[in-house]
């Protein structure tokens, strides 16, 4: 995984697991400034113990908030993570690949069999409903990528998934084109707080900064 870490010298953290192929550059419009930020992205390497070299220390209120397939990142991470004041998901479930909380094996195969430019500028296009163009933002490599797939991949048949950390909050996207809403509506289906919005996989744009986000 890689890290980036936004210092506004502020006491509170946001930590904030992206999704597969995004970066913090595709979240810059939504940092308001009232938080220190721990962006948490590429998942071509899944050593979570990394985040605990992190000195969370300085910070009297620690949010989460995890993107895509970030929510299994954010689960999987439970064990390294500080505890936190408020943890919201957002477009994803802990199941990355799944018949019926993710994204179908056979469709998840086929991507990455057949990964190339192509392949991102598809996704790109299935991301951009209410995206507004930040997607193409992100600073990624195509290899970069599909070693990321394929490590995901290789994480879910080695590992068995269980609920780790218990989100707060969650919102699902009912437009969704990478992550099917029918997934996503029935891993939540008993989830106290469920936020359900018409939009495509981005669903940013229906708040102002992230600070709107976590008051869901």
């Amino acid at each position: 995984m890689k890290f980036c870490h936004i210092n506004h010298d502020k006491t509170r953290l946001l930590i904030f697991f992206c999704g597969f192929y995004t970066d913090e550059n595709c979240f810059a419009e939504f940092d308001n400034n009232t938080s220190d930020i721990l962006f948490i992205y590429d998942y071509s390497n899944l050593d979570f113990e990394e985040i605990s070299y992190f000195d969370f220390s300085p910070y009297v209120e620690i949010n989460l908030i995890a993107y895509s397939y970030g929510v299994f990142a954010a689960n999987e991470a439970k064990d390294y993570l500080p505890p936190v004041d408020k943890s919201i998901a957002i477009s994803g479930t802990i199941y990355p690949i799944d018949e019926n909380f993710g994204i179908k094996p056979k469709i998840f195969d086929l991507m990455l069999y057949a990964f190339s430019e192509n392949t991102i500028k598809n996704f790109k296009e299935k991301m951009e409903l209410n995206s507004g163009g930040f997607i193409n933002n992100a600073k990624r490599e195509v290899e970069n990528l599909k070693n990321e797939l394929n490590n995901i991949k290789n994480y879910v048949q080695n590992n068995t998934i269980r609920k780790k950390l218990e989100f707060d909050s969650v919102i699902i996207t009912k437009k969704d084109r990478i992550i099917p809403y029918g997934a996503q509506n029935l891993f939540w289906e008993n989830h106290k707080n469920k936020i359900e919005l018409n939009t495509g996989h981005f669903p940013f744009f229906e708040f102002n900064n992230f600070d709107e986000i976590l008051e869901v």
